[in-house]
């Protein structure tokens, strides 16, 4: 359904209250957890989206300031159903759009998806739910480097009521994690909300991978902002916590890979701010934390489970 005048109108106001209502104090939030340069070995090939916004903006990217023009690579008056008429290029490749991967919307969820508003992609939405997904996107790579080794993906989001990634295996009111306040670096026990590679290979064949690697890399504040919706109520305070997750995925056992894409799911209300790309011909593992397989977390949760039950058993001895 094609949104009206009235409601574009409200689209712009929610857009502007949650992605810039910050923006009359002083905050680090998003410069302190921007992606940056990783340290492959081989032929590596760097693509980056650093201002996803609607408006110019000054960011300082591996050390250096600078200016990077505003995005409009999406339709005036949208469909939740349609992805933005062009991809976001590259800002880091000069290769142009030709040779550089492209970040584009490529599904809508119960609202009407990511979209390049005063600071961020926004998560537009009108609902009070939270963990619902507000929407997919994905970087699309038709022209890897050759003997395609390794990819390490990093993404720079805001979170709205606790959530930024969608988490389909968690009940609405609740999320494994906790908070936005208690992701602390490093803790990520979940791991069925990570983006997804998907290989395409020389003969069509296709495959998708989950991460070998994520982490928590950097945690920044920007501030606080009153929610319109959600858990809490209407307009309750809550901390904006920007995140930078890293994946990375060992892809030394394939070959062949003609194109692939990264896909990734946000909640409503949410921001992306930033993306990274970086490729290689040779697996350097530059991502610390392997990613645990389903069987591990049965085990650590039994070893959980047989830990409780004996300091039980030596309380009720004591007793």
């Amino acid at each position: 359904m094609t949104i009206s005048s009235r409601f574009q109108f409200a689209v712009a106001s929610l857009a502007v209250l949650a992605a810039s209502a910050t923006h009359a104090q002083t905050y680090t939030g998003i410069q302190d957890a921007i992606p940056t340069a990783v340290g492959l070995s081989g032929t590596i090939k760097d693509d980056g989206w650093y201002n996803l916004s609607s408006q110019s903006q000054t960011k300082v990217v591996d050390g250096v300031s600078t200016p990077i023009a505003g995005n409009t690579g999406y339709p005036s008056v949208f469909q939740s159903t349609n992805p933005w008429p062009r991809g976001i290029a590259s800002q880091v490749n000069t290769g142009g759009a030709s040779t550089a991967a492209n970040l584009n919307k490529v599904g809508n969820g119960s609202g009407f998806g990511p979209y390049p508003a005063s600071d961020s992609l926004y998560a537009i939405s009108f609902s009070n739910n939270y963990n619902a997904k507000g929407g997919t996107l994905g970087v699309f790579e038709s022209n890897p480097v050759a003997n395609l080794g390794t990819v390490v993906f990093q993404i720079e989001m805001g979170s709205a009521n606790g959530y930024d990634f969608y988490e389909p295996s968690v009940a609405t009111g609740g999320t494994t994690l906790g908070t936005a306040s208690n992701r602390s670096i490093g803790e990520l026990s979940v791991t069925d909300y990570f983006p997804t590679l998907n290989l395409t290979f020389a003969d069509s064949s296709t495959l998708s991978l989950a991460a070998n690697y994520a982490e928590l890399t950097a945690k920044g504040s920007n501030g606080t902002i009153a929610m319109p919706t959600g858990p809490g109520g209407t307009n309750v305070e809550e901390t904006i916590w920007i995140n930078l997750y890293a994946f990375q995925w060992d892809l030394s056992s394939y070959s062949n890979v003609a194109s692939y894409n990264v896909t990734w799911s946000v909640v409503e209300h949410s921001q992306t701010y930033a993306a990274r790309l970086t490729q290689s011909d040779v697996f350097t593992q530059v991502v610390a934390a392997p990613v645990p397989e389903p069987q591990t977390y049965a085990m650590m949760l039994a070893g959980l489970g047989m830990m409780g039950l004996m300091l039980r058993r030596r309380k009720s001895q004591a007793a």
